[in-house]
């Protein structure tokens, strides 16, 4: 009998070796399917989705396609170590057992990672209504000291906690014992070469591939093939943890990729935009327009506060949502006063996009600490009032650092920025939080910036941000709230929200309402002019899909005095959204003031209104009585604002609309990459 020469021998041991590598890869592909599919199914059941959907080849289409990019994304994550195991055939034994032990290693910590983001993804999703997007990426800026705080407010956070680690150490349990089933039934056995080159190497490889690009056809799965549905819920199954992690990153990445503006480019979107062609000038300047010139506003500009309150829902001011319970505070008066818009939509779901959008005139969200963070815009609010004979001052009840705002907006225009740092050392009662400070002393320092300016030498405008009615929803300890139990379906509505989230959005209101009686009880009631909208609604409620508008709308009070107001009655029913809200400030309070074209002046009667009929968000363009999706496909909205259940065989929303984000695209980049303009 022939024995086999050592060389052979260690061909053959490596060869099971690599065969057992094989069988491990194709366990943990099962076993990761297996959790994002439970991943998916408790998705599905645990937060809101159209019932109609149940027998709707959507949902198996969106399954279907989240398996593919299931076995795609760990096979791709699996394959270096299985090309490895490969390389090790005709080395030593020791590189084979090497290759085996990296294998298993690298597929347990797959495996884990496959939990963990799986549970992350799930929460974000009930939290943000999306999976994980370049937001998470953007978060990271605020540091773990703020994010950990934040994540663990959410209900039930040790809930999930404690499933994360079961579940964690179960499927380690189970990779560990089929492990040790396949070293027991690959055993060293004699193989052919040619043979197991072919069929254990070729063939497996080639079906690797295969299964790694997640198709057949010419494009493998990417980015577009996330979106099967015109329904969000479906969509949001779709991504596993990991393919929501990788995408959002590309997504962040690309953020920070600033391209050239071409001229041809920007006149194009400007013959989209306005209907009509630039002349044959310098084209940014033509992005511009001017208020009217007004005597009377040039005799007496008004002060101008703006408050931008963290995550003010206008859905829970509404009877049909709070159900009875009144969540206003003392600001319900002058919602029922004053001018109060109630089907209006944020810019974004993120206070930094929808802050940026507001003062820049941007979609550029990390454009404050970016490189192009020292780049003054013409495009900025703050400029505008500044050119106009203003004081601008920016407060903001969080810290000064949080995503560099105080430089970014001072570079910007704003003359003072005042943060939390600054609010303890003027107010030494005041209570520090993991975001900043508490919002009463934000509204108290605007009133003694406001009283104590020279009434006719320089007019102030001024905007606040609040933090208090965000997570951790930390209610400050002095307050003298009197607090009550929510009816039982409103606390239904919470899904994982605290309790807790109630109380801070009422105190944020009650405190923004006594700076409205403080400004009405005192001789700020003639001159000043105040407005106040929410940066996103409140995030992680339970919604409906007919209830997709309601889920994202925030109000918009605006208060004029006597004199500062229009002489016939504005429509406060009109669908209208952030961008409209500076050039409706521009015209209320400055006379001949240059301003980017970009909003309608909502006080204006609508037939005066020639470009800007729509409203904006980052998901919905809804023009006149039809809301679109990104999609394209329209909705018919209630005068409740609420989506016809059912898909409407509506055209396209117009083209001017369309190209609303791109025109601000075109104009922050023309600016950052042409130098200062004017």
């Amino acid at each position: 009998m022939t024995q086999a020469s050592p060389n052979n021998l260690s061909i053959t041991l490596n060869s099971a070796t690599y065969v057992r590598v094989l069988a491990s890869l194709i366990s943990v592909v099962m076993i990761c399917a297996a959790l994002f599919l439970v991943a998916r199914l408790t998705t599905w059941l645990s937060y809101p989705r159209p019932e109609s959907i149940a027998n709707n080849s959507d949902l198996w289409r969106a399954l279907w396609t989240g398996f593919r990019f299931d076995l795609a994304i760990v096979i791709r994550a699996n394959l270096l170590g299985l090309l490895i195991s490969i390389c090790c055939i005709p080395l030593p034994t020791i590189a084979s057992h090497f290759g085996w032990l990296l294998n298993r290693y690298w597929g347990g910590l797959i495996l884990v990672i496959a939990v963990w983001v799986s549970i992350v993804n799930f929460s974000y999703i009930g939290f943000f209504n999306r999976p994980i997007d370049s937001i998470a990426y953007n978060g990271l800026n605020y540091g773990a000291a703020t994010i950990w705080p934040t994540v663990i407010s959410m209900d039930p956070s040790g809930l999930r906690l404690f499933i994360g680690l079961s579940v964690t150490a179960l499927v380690l349990w189970s990779y560990r014992k089929v492990g040790e089933i396949i070293v027991k039934w690959i055993g060293f056995v004699h193989v052919r070469r040619i043979p197991f080159f072919t069929l254990a190497i070729i063939l497996p490889l080639m079906f690797v591939m295969l299964l790694g690009r997640g198709t057949v056809s010419t494009f493998p799965l990417s980015q577009r093939h996330l979106i099967v549905s015109s329904e969000t819920a479906v969509n949001n199954i779709v991504p596993n943890g990991i393919v929501a992690l990788y995408y959002g990153y590309k997504e962040f990445k690309q953020s920070k990729t600033i391209s050239p503006a071409l001229d041809t480019e920007g006149r194009e979107l400007f013959k989209v935009f306005y209907g009509e062609p630039p002349l044959d000038q310098p084209l940014f300047s033509q992005f511009f327009t001017r208020t009217p010139s007004s005597i009377f506003l040039e005799k007496n500009p008004p002060n101008v506060v703006f408050n931008l309150i963290e995550s003010m829902s206008n859905a829970l001011l509404l009877p049909t949502f709070n159900l009875g319970t009144d969540l206003a505070g003392q600001m319900r008066q002058h919602l029922d006063e004053d001018y109060y818009f109630n089907r209006f939509l944020p810019a974004h779901d993120d206070t930094q996009k929808s802050l940026m959008s507001l003062m820049v005139n941007t979609e550029y969200s990390t454009i404050s600490y970016s490189s192009h963070q020292h780049i003054a815009l013409q495009t900025s609010v703050a400029r505008v009032f500044k050119k106009a004979g203003y004081r601008t001052v920016f407060i903001y009840a969080g810290f000064e650092g949080l995503s560099n705002r105080s430089d970014y907006l001072k570079t910007q225009g704003f003359d003072e920025f005042i943060g939390a740092h600054q609010l303890r050392e003027l107010y030494p009662a005041m209570a520090s939080s993991v975001w900043g400070g508490e919002d009463k002393f934000v509204f108290e320092e605007a009133v003694k910036q406001l009283l104590s300016n020279n009434e006719r030498s320089q007019p102030l405008f001024i905007v606040t941000l609040s933090v208090t009615n965000h997570p951790p929803y930390q209610l400050p300890k002095h307050h003298d709230l009197i607090l009550s139990a929510p009816a039982d379906s409103l606390s239904d509505r919470l899904q994982d929200l605290p309790a807790e989230s109630l109380d801070t959005y009422r105190y944020t209101n009650d405190q923004l309402g006594r700076f409205m009686s403080a400004v009405k009880n005192s001789r700020l009631k003639s001159n000043t002019i105040v407005a106040a909208t929410g940066d996103h609604a409140i995030r992680g409620m339970s919604y409906n899909s007919a209830e997709r508008l309601h889920e994202l709308s925030v109000p918009f009070y605006l208060y004029l005095p006597v004199n500062y107001r229009p002489s016939l009655q504005p429509n406060t029913n009109q669908i209208a959204s952030h961008k409209d809200i500076m050039p409706t400030l521009y015209n209320a309070a400055l006379s001949n003031a240059r301003y980017p074209n970009l909003g309608r002046n909502l006080l204006a009667p609508k037939g005066n209104e020639q470009y800007h009929s729509f409203a904006y968000h980052a998901e919905y363009l809804v023009v006149d009585e039809t809301a679109y999706s990104k999609a394209g496909q329209g909705r018919e909205v209630t005068s409740e604002f609420m989506l016809v259940p059912n898909t409407i065989n509506a055209d396209k929303p117009p083209d001017r609309g369309q190209v609303y984000n791109q025109a601000i695209d075109w104009l922050t980049r023309f600016q950052l990459t042409n130098g200062p303009v004017d």
